[in-house]
């Protein structure tokens, strides 16, 4: 099931003392020696399981009078199980939004008739996973089948809340996806949105096109960093259209540190969306811990299956894909700048190593405004940092794809006249210069431009 050493810690899996609204408070305690391996099968929570097994069972025989009311009150139950005051949390709830998915959702008959399947795909856990799944340290193969059955178990609120937040990844389950609380239509309609993701999902993996034995792969990985005269790799710019849509590469998943960011809950911005639209990507979040400044994450051969339109609250799923084809992504975090944008020109380095870690080896890469949005980059700087950790990493194309028409599009053409030491070098000189506030208006591409030293 994984690549991974035999030196096994046992993980205790405790029944959860903390709700959901007490999770921001647990982060902030002091750390303690790291845990390595995680066991996810339900046969070891001795009083949980057998109570959640009762409730999946019913779900698996109402095949022929399920509702979508019955379905939302059996979520729920399942979910107020993790608490150690059921019907007090039960007080607190309202799974309304599943209700709402899947009353407009466009296949609503057929994913009604398969909800008993999707209970009964999670009660393979215990057939499926009879040995640890590690936290992923190295490496860890899945086969889609038991994606699936993971999957299974985070919709179906199923998954253990951790007693560690901060060592482990926080709560595997759909309760906030679900759950209606006081947000405003815009945010319970994206998470409506993402719940029909989902939905259609589950759909595929019960339909003929699903290949059960072929298998995911999730790494970690860490590359020196050296920095070599190569030639620049090929850069091809694109002014419109969406990373996912360009085929034969691994796209860059601008990732949280915690991968996955706010996928279960309010989030939907580049990473979420890939891992809604790519939902398989949704089990990295069970076995990754908080990915390390000089770490990256390859994720490989997860399908793409869901169209979308929109981005932030305006997001929409719009059905399955025509034709599925499987999809690589590299999830490397940017660094956080909003609250102190020069700060980024005294990190660049920083942000060469994270890029350089995951494009080592990779000989196609799409990727675009990495860390510029929320996070305050400065485009222009990211796209040559990638540029030159790419180049550094042997690839052979880079396909940048932006959400604007740049006037100096060409710009990138002229710059490839040097070789990755000397932009490298080029950069670092305008990050110098910018952190000591000598410049305020010029980009890094029109700086280096303007030293007419090539």
């Amino acid at each position: 099931m994984n690549n991974q050493s035999s030196d096994r810690k046992f993980v205790e899996i405790l029944t959860p003392v903390l709700s959901d609204q007490e999770e921001d408070n647990q982060n902030n305690k002091p750390q303690q020696h790291p845990l390595q391996f995680l066991y996810i099968s339900p046969n070891l929570y001795v009083k949980l399981w057998p109570e959640i097994k009762k409730q999946l069972a019913l779900l698996k025989t109402t095949q022929s009078n399920m509702t979508p009311f019955n379905a939302q009150q059996i979520l729920e139950e399942i979910y107020c199980l993790h608490f150690p005051n059921p019907q007090q949390i039960k007080s607190k709830i309202n799974f309304r939004n599943f209700y709402l998915a899947l009353d407009g959702f466009p296949q609503k008959k057929e994913f009604l008739a398969k909800v008993p399947q999707i209970a009964d795909l999670a009660l393979k856990m215990d057939s499926e996973f009879t040995d640890y799944l590690s936290m992923l340290l190295e490496k860890v193969e899945l086969k889609r089948i038991q994606v699936a059955i993971l999957l299974a178990n985070m919709f179906l609120c199923v998954m253990h809340l951790q007693p560690d937040f901060k060592l482990l990844p926080p709560v595997f389950i759909m309760g906030k996806l679900f759950n209606r609380q006081n947000e405003d239509n815009a945010q319970n309609n994206t998470k409506i949105q993402k719940i029909r993701c989902l939905m259609y999902y589950f759909l595929h993996v019960f339909s003929p096109e699903f290949k059960p034995q072929e298998r995911i792969t999730f790494t970690r990985k860490k590359q020196n960093l050296t920095i070599h005269s190569n030639p620049l790799c090929e850069f091809i710019y694109c002014e419109y259209g969406q990373m996912e849509n360009v085929s034969d590469c691994y796209i860059v998943d601008f990732a949280n540190k915690r991968i996955g960011g706010g996928v279960l809950n309010l989030g939907c911005v580049q990473e979420e969306i890939l891992f809604l639209t790519h939902p398989e990507a949704l089990a990295s979040l069970l076995i990754t811990t908080e990915i390390r400044p000089d770490e990256s994450i390859i994720i490989e051969n997860i399908n793409r299956l869901i169209m979308y339109d929109g981005y932030r609250d305006k997001f929409e799923c719009k059905g399955t894909v025509k034709q599925i084809r499987s999809v690589n992504l590299i999830c490397i975090d940017a660094g956080e700048y909003s609250g102190s944008y020069h700060q980024q020109y005294k990190d660049y380095k920083r942000e060469l190593i994270k890029s350089y870690s995951g494009f080592y080896g990779i000989s196609r890469i799409c990727t675009g405004k990495w860390g510029c949005g929320a996070f305050g980059g400065e485009w222009q700087l990211k796209a040559l940092i990638q540029w030159v950790a790419a180049s550094l990493g042997g690839c052979q194309q880079l396909v940048f794809v932006n959400d604007e028409s740049y006037p100096q599009n060409q710009a990138f053409n002229l710059l490839k006249v040097l070789n990755s030491n000397q932009l490298w070098e080029q950069i670092q000189k305008y990050c110098q210069k910018k952190s000591k506030e000598e410049m305020s208006k010029i980009n890094a591409i029109d700086f280096i431009l303007s030293q007419k030293q090539f």
